[in-house]
């Protein structure tokens, strides 16, 4: 038992390190090129206290971009904000208020879907709590014109100041680059970042445009699972943004976690295949197994070496953010990490009872197994 507990150590160590070895070789930014006239959608709602903060940032990075935000009349925070950062630049934000989703629908969708305008050339898809830092729609436009259809960028979240924000940090950011980058390895992409992502409007009318995801909560996966039924190219990119979302509690923290396992358990089902088993699932588990193994065996020694390999593989995450997307983190966010690793099967766990119920922002919602919202 204790034999096979390190045997387990010294795979997860091999796959971590051939998961590394893998993102610094995809790792291939964009060169970007003159800047695009972009018409940027951001579906917006309030909460975050750095809301107007990000949106002003997005304004002052990208000045050639359009920018339509899309708020919720129900929402008086968001327009009053929006509106606000509106008026301080004219021809730049167009604000449109739409009366409450559907009981059916994704609410994030259901905007979407009525904001895309004919005549609309470029359009990106922009999360409210997502930052584009300058030249990354140029890098994406770039791409774009490079051979695809859908272009999409990396994620990296700035930690916060609880504790539940750290962890969100600690997951994403330990998770995001030998995640998304090493199975490029295996072929393009199955799914996208849907935090940013750049299309042209024909794709998106052949993908069959929003309106044909709106009931669907996982649209990252569903507009992705539709440009690939029409046989167009997916693109992922290695354009980092940074997200910064304030997780203000427990509760809140539970929900976010369960609400993103529960749409990475509709995506496994649908996409499992070898690679994905071999560089994401296996990895995640084997650490913990070896715990288990040592908590049964009795010994201390393994339990403190499979701590140290997690460590170990947080320590070198941190490294190679701070090579690849030059970020400057302190040395807690290596215990922030561990710390989340360790957790994560148990939001694994968790998503699987009931699944098919999910909170998302305020708003609770009932799914089917196909991942579509129900009445």
């Amino acid at each position: 038992m204790i034999l096979l507990g390190w045997l387990l150590l010294v795979v997860f160590a091999v796959i971590t390190a051939v998961r590394i070895g893998l993102a610094a070789r995809f790792w291939r930014p964009p060169v970007a090129g003159p800047e695009p006239v972009v018409t940027v959608l951001q579906p917006i709602l309030s909460g975050d206290p750095s809301l107007s903060a990000d949106l002003q940032s997005n304004l002052d990075s990208h000045p050639g971009a359009w920018f339509r935000w899309l708020v919720d009349d129900a929402d008086p925070e968001g327009v009053r904000v929006t509106t606000s950062l509106a008026s301080g630049s004219p021809g730049q934000v167009e604000v449109l208020q739409f009366g409450a989703a559907p009981a059916t629908c994704n609410p994030k969708v259901f905007k979407l879907a009525r904001a895309v305008q004919p005549g609309d050339g470029l359009v990106a898809v922009l999360d409210d709590d997502t930052v584009l830092p300058p030249g990354a729609l140029a890098r994406a436009a770039e791409a774009l014109r490079n051979g695809g259809d859908l272009v999409t960028g990396l994620p990296y979240y700035l930690a916060g100041h609880t504790a539940w924000s750290r962890l969100v940090a600690g997951f994403v950011n330990g998770s995001a680059l030998i995640t998304y980058l090493p199975l490029l390895a295996a072929g393009p992409p199955v799914t996208i970042n849907g935090m940013f992502y750049l299309t042209t409007g024909d794709a998106l009318a052949r993908a069959g445009g929003f309106g044909a995801i709106e009931d669907f909560v996982c649209d990252d996966y569903e507009l992705a699972l539709r440009y690939r039924r029409t046989g167009q190219r997916l693109v992922q990119a290695a354009i980092p943004h940074q997200v910064r979302t304030t997780v203000p509690d427990a509760a809140a923290y539970r929900r976010l976690m369960r609400r993103w396992m529960v749409f990475t358990g509709r995506q496994l089902r649908a996409e499992l295949s070898l690679p994905i088993v071999l560089l994401l699932l296996v990895p995640g588990v084997l650490p913990h197994l070896a715990l288990l193994l040592a908590a049964f065996g009795w010994s201390w020694t393994l339990a403190l070496a499979a701590l140290l390999a997690m460590t170990t593989k947080a320590a070198a995450m941190a490294v190679l953010r701070a090579r690849l997307l030059g970020t400057a983190e302190s040395a807690t966010a290596v215990g922030w990490e561990v710390l989340a690793d360790l957790l994560q099967p148990i939001h694994a766990a968790g998503s699987l009872l009931r699944p098919g119920r999910i909170v998302w922002r305020a708003k609770p919602m009932r799914l089917d197994r196909s991942g579509r919202v129900r009445p």
